[in-house]
């Protein structure tokens, strides 16, 4: 009677370590790997593993003028652009394009011949959205800029008269859009850009506007 109250008491006690074991959380029991045993693999991927890069260089022509509120008394002139830029590409075609140029902007004054040219450094931000055709991939744009005056390069008939060039101011800013497309490695690209900010002081309303036809390639 003895013995058999004590196996019931180890059976006891033992069925009640391992409830105990059980609550508190032990380690957990690893299955065998077999034959049947199989691991699925993860194919979710995180939306940055999915961005891509690219840098490139980019040159044009811009046909610019400095226009007053009707556009009477400037024409425009051409000058050139070029620069370096990158790209942030998404996936779902979303294109994010900084760029930092050199670009040559300016006017004729109309029955003077005189002629203003001013050199920007300048930074546009191109927000593109692409779309994939075969081996093109056509794209629009919208495209804010802030830049900064380095040099004003006056002639014509008037050169010297400083009035105008002790104006100029060195902040210029604006926004641009514009469309283009893809192929390969190639960009080309139209953009229309306004300004904002007037290149003067306050007594002459006057601000940039500036059709620009781009090149780029990218690596």
């Amino acid at each position: 009677m003895r013995t058999l109250t004590n196996i019931l008491l180890i059976i006891f006690f033992a069925g009640l370590f391992e409830t105990v074991e059980a609550s508190v959380g032990g380690p957990p029991r690893r299955k065998p790997k077999g034959k049947n045993s199989c691991t699925i693999p993860n194919k979710r991927h995180s939306q940055a593993d999915l961005v891509s890069y690219r840098f490139g260089i980019v040159a044009g022509q811009n046909i610019s003028t400095i226009a007053s509120a009707n556009d009477a008394m400037m024409d425009k002139i051409p000058g050139i652009m070029g620069g370096a830029a990158a790209q942030i590409n998404w996936p779902i075609g979303f294109t994010i394009q900084p760029e930092i140029l050199y670009s040559k902007k300016g006017c004729v004054f109309s029955g003077s011949g005189l002629k203003y040219i001013i050199d920007y450094v300048e930074v546009p931000v191109k927000f593109m959205y692409k779309l994939n055709i075969a081996d093109v991939k056509p794209f629009v744009f919208a495209a804010p800029y802030g830049g900064y005056a380095i040099k004003l390069t006056e002639d014509g008939d008037v050169a010297g008269d400083d009035t105008f060039s002790n104006m100029i101011k060195k902040g210029d800013f604006g926004v641009g859009a514009g469309a283009g497309f893809e192929v390969w490695k190639i960009q080309i690209a139209f953009k229309y850009s306004w300004g904002i900010a007037q290149v003067v002081e306050d007594t002459y309303n006057i601000r940039n506007k500036v059709f620009t036809v781009s090149v780029g390639f990218f690596f």
